[in-house]
């Protein structure tokens, strides 16, 4: 079961996008067309989260 909030947290996106070069690796590797086909769609779908989700503005330092 997972939590739903109003907003994804930065937790989530920051282990997607360490998950997400794992992912295109597997293209070196066989596999069915139809498994092929799921693997991508996943990729597109954790893309989508990343870039729905844009790093947020940090203030600088003083």
């Amino acid at each position: 079961m997972s939590v739903l909030a109003q907003t994804t947290e930065r937790k989530a996106v920051t282990t997607l996008k360490k998950v997400l070069p794992i992912m295109e690796r597997l293209d070196y590797v066989a596999m069915s067309a139809a498994d092929a086909f799921d693997i991508a769609t996943a990729l597109n779908l954790i893309k989508r989260v990343i870039e729905s989700n844009p790093e947020p503005k940090r203030n600088p330092k003083k």
